[in-house]
């Protein structure tokens, strides 16, 4: 049971992580294509 505990924090760790990894390089992504016009 508890490794079933860490492993549930270290996957929505992971996961928050990921999506902010995500979002951050959309808005990059939103940034470069806004100065190339």
């Amino acid at each position: 049971m508890l490794g079933f505990i860490i492993g549930l924090l270290a996957g929505g760790t992971a996961g928050v992580i990921t999506m902010c990894l995500c979002t951050a390089a959309k808005q990059a992504d939103e940034n470069m294509s806004n100065s190339d016009k």
